[in-house]
């Protein structure tokens, strides 16, 4: 039998001062630093206000950051520095990026022309929206790699890298050696270093769980947010309400069980949520 469960009232600001203060506590904001966004006045148990797991990074505070690069090509610029979060950023074809640390990837804010191109310097995890006429490149140091909807790791320094296909097919070209070509299939891995690339069959699946463990959105799209939760957690997310998938937050989830970032979310903008089945919740404005 599916069942409600909602927030019972609670004081609003002295439930916000807590959890504020729990992230002074931890050094996990600044001391003084304001919000970067209002949150709708919440209504949460005492539980999550003390929740030490999930991380609700208000202030410009954390693992990584978004600068909006002036130059003239129109690029942006994902960076992450040497904190354990992965940032989640997703792209405006509905493709979805998992920064790791040290990394950084430049993009566009929209693609056109016929092609989806990025570059990256340092560990991704790359979900792409498959798209027939518009493949998706990634340019390395190294190597250049095309896809047209897969899912995968790259791994890429100066020097070498390293791609583990999780979904799909990919094509891997050395950009000084380009008769150096070869396509990736589902659980094989490539490496390269120099003028030289070698595959081989991956054997331990676990690899790749390092992008889910410490999630962080940055003024993300809630709608955004639920699509990355619901593949990840094998959950379906709705909004009863299109709007509600609008609002942005900010946000670190950290090894969290799918009901608390639904308490946490339901939280962030006074929602109330309904947990179907275990396989779905559907987010609601409160009656």
């Amino acid at each position: 039998m599916d069942r409600l469960e909602t927030y019972q009232k609670v004081d609003t600001e002295r439930a916000w001062k807590q959890v504020r203060q729990r992230l002074l506590d931890d050094g996990l904001i600044p001391a003084g630093s304001g919000h970067t966004r209002n949150i709708a006045k919440p209504s949460l148990s005492r539980r999550i206000a003390y929740a030490a797991s999930v991380l609700l990074i208000i202030a410009a505070a954390g693992a990584g950051y978004l600068l909006f690069d002036p130059w003239p090509r129109g690029l942006l610029t994902l960076e992450t520095g040497s904190e354990n979060n992965t940032l989640v950023q997703t792209f405006n074809d509905g493709s979805i990026v998992y920064l790791a640390g040290n990394s950084v990837l430049e993009y566009p804010e929209t693609f056109r022309g016929g092609q989806r191109r990025v570059s990256l310097s340092g560990e991704a995890f790359f979900d792409v929206r498959p798209k027939d006429d518009e493949p998706f490149v990634i340019e390395t140091k190294m190597a250049i790699i095309e896809v047209m909807g897969t899912a995968f790791n790259l791994k890429s320094t100066d020097e070498d890298f390293e791609l583990i296909v999780e979904e799909g097919l990919v094509r891997v070209t050395l950009r000084e050696h380009p008769e150096q070509s070869e396509f990736v299939g589902e659980w094989e891995m490539l490496t390269g270093l120099a003028n030289r690339i070698e595959k081989s069959h991956v054997i331990d699946r676990t690899y790749l769980s390092w992008r889910i463990n410490r999630m962080q959105f940055r003024d993300e799209r809630l709608d955004n947010i639920a699509s990355v939760i619901s593949r990840n957690y094998n959950v379906r997310i709705d909004f009863d309400n299109a709007l509600i998938g609008e609002h942005r937050l900010t946000v670190t989830f950290h090894n969290n069980e799918i009901k608390t970032i639904a308490e946490v979310i339901a939280f962030s903008f006074d929602l109330e949520y309904e947990i179907l089945h275990g396989s779905s919740i559907i987010f609601r404005e409160k009656r």
